[in-house]
């Protein structure tokens, strides 16, 4: 994205390349904001009709970050308790250690290139 200020605004670059890779899958994407305040990036559903709860953040090396990513995915995992709970960071190199049991932690890259019969979250189960 084109940030006037000269900075790398690479998280909001990562979000963008999300969304439209969720779009081409074929899934309806919006916004969450949960009841609490709590924001989740992605709600996808698939046209079957399976859902998945997608966080992007380029930076995980932070534990107050990633804390904040996961409150925010278990918050809208309440309403949609049957959607996946995904959370895609830049990198591998700094993953959270532990990470909620519901919820599936990537590399965005290897999201991204994953064949589509490896892909889940928005695709048809």
């Amino acid at each position: 994205m084109f940030d006037r200020t000269g900075r790398a605004n690479t998280g909001h670059a990562l979000e963008t390349a999300v969304l439209v890779e969720l779009e081409r899958r074929g899934c309806d994407v919006t916004y969450l904001r949960t009841p609490e305040g709590y924001e989740v990036d992605f709600l996808a559903r698939a046209p079957s009709g399976g859902m998945a709860l997608v966080q992007v953040c380029a930076d995980l090396s932070d534990p107050a970050t990633a804390a904040r990513e996961f409150r925010a995915l278990a918050a809208g995992g309440v309403p949609f308790p049957q959607a996946r709970k995904r959370l895609l960071t830049l990198t591998r190199d700094v993953l959270p250690a532990e990470a909620p049991a519901d919820v599936e932690v990537q590399a965005a890259g290897e999201w991204l290139l994953a064949p589509p019969a490896a892909v889940e979250g928005c695709r048809d189960s």
